[in-house]
């Protein structure tokens, strides 16, 4: 009797590791059932070329950006409620406005201590290439 439950018991146990085995390989084999999460926010592709006022919006929007202007540099921020604050190497902070239209960018800049009377908005060509963006002679870089 007892060879009896030892042989069950082994038996048992044997049927217990093979059953185990083959759910790990069934886990295992299932990777494409996986979700990996990105938590990084993602910017959408621009087209190149000219853009229209909501695309030059969405790429810009809520994004900093190194900046060269001529010999000025710095970086500028552009916040979705059409405000901007920028920080020009040499000079300081400052802020102005933005607003897109079609194939344009336009932007005014309030007056700080270098540029005591700011600047009546302007526009200028916007065009995206290789992954920066441009408005006249004025070029962004994504950072």
């Amino acid at each position: 009797m007892t060879h009896r439950i030892e042989f069950v018991a082994a038996r048992s146990a044997r049927w217990g590791a093979l059953l185990l085995a083959a759910f790990l390989c069934a886990c295992s084999s299932k990777n494409q059932d996986v979700a990996i999460v990105d938590t990084e926010p993602q910017v959408a592709p621009v087209p190149s070329g000219p853009l229209k006022a909501a695309e030059i919006m969405q790429a810009l929007s809520n994004r900093t950006f190194k900046y060269t202007r001529g010999p000025r540099t710095g970086t500028v921020t552009f916040n979705s409620d059409g405000t901007f604050g920028y920080e020009e190497v040499g000079k300081g902070p400052g802020t102005g406005v933005w607003q897109a239209s079609d194939g344009a960018l336009c932007e005014a800049f309030d007056p700080t201590s270098f540029m005591p009377q700011g600047t009546r908005s302007e526009c200028r060509p916007f065009k995206t290439a290789g992954g920066n963006f441009f408005a006249g002679s004025a070029r962004f870089e994504p950072m």
